[in-house]
């Protein structure tokens, strides 16, 4: 649903952004035919790999995108929370923009049979609690953990590209559904479906196949056994990204 034009303001030409996650995400529809019934775009702003653009903080070519907040967005994606989860990573600020988000139909059979990449989780941070669960259960050094600030903001994705290719066991455990693999097959972790999954004692037992508690402190005691410095040397190699990779 439009967003009512402030009064006193000069009315704006709206603009479309069509995000793609990547190689692997194909649309089945053509995105500006969704957007018939919601009026003509002035401008029309592709990204056809915001995974790995999001890869660099304040890619250029990412930060000009919502930098009008007179201007009414339409944004087109496979899979928006996915998108809005990227965004808030690559510290694009879209928030409090005027913003409508347009699902456009994918090829889902194509995540699987193939390995998207770069494959690394993103956080949603309307649905993170801060409760630290995927930093304690992850021992390749992906997640960072800040006590200090507020409870949505604690865990952050520091080193994304440590993380295990093909590994989403941090996002299955999540209690909170909060944690986003754009190139996982399964809806459930890929960010396709928008409504909130909360998963109770019982299913993180299910999940882990005993009592998560116990298998939290395990891997705790499995990373303090982890040499820091070869986990140091590894997020430096992974997290320094040549400009002709982005």
């Amino acid at each position: 649903m439009k967003a009512a034009s402030n009064c006193g303001k000069k009315s704006m030409q709206p603009e479309t952004v069509i995000f793609k996650l990547g190689e692997l995400d194909r649309f089945t529809a053509d995105p500006l035919a969704e957007l018939s019934g919601y009026g003509d775009a002035m401008r029309i702003t592709r990204i056809d790999n915001l995974a790995q653009a999001a890869l660099q903080k304040n890619n250029p070519e990412l930060t000009g995108i919502f930098e009008d907040a007179a201007v009414e967005y339409y944004c087109c994606a496979s899979r928006p929370r996915a998108v809005r989860a990227l965004l808030d990573f690559a510290q694009i600020e879209y928030r409090g923009r005027n913003i409508t988000w347009i699902n456009v139909a994918c090829d889902e059979s194509l995540l699987k049979g193939l390995q998207g990449a770069p494959w690394y989780p993103v956080i949603d941070r309307e649905r993170c609690s801060g409760c630290g669960i995927c930093y304690d259960y992850c021992i390749f050094a992906t997640y960072q953990l800040d006590q200090n600030s507020p409870r949505a903001q604690r865990v952050k994705v520091a080193a994304p590209l440590n993380c295990k290719q093909g590994c989403p066991a941090c996002a299955r455990i999540c209690p909170s559904g909060a944690l986003i693999f754009p190139f996982s097959p399964e809806a459930v972790l890929n960010g396709a479906l928008e409504d909130k999954s909360v998963m109770a004692r019982d299913e993180l037992i299910r999940e882990f196949e005993k009592d998560p508690i116990k298998v939290l402190e395990q891997r705790r005691a499995k990373r303090r056994l982890l040499d820091a410095k070869k986990v140091a040397d590894v997020e430096r190699k992974h997290c320094s990204i040549p400009n002709n990779r982005v």
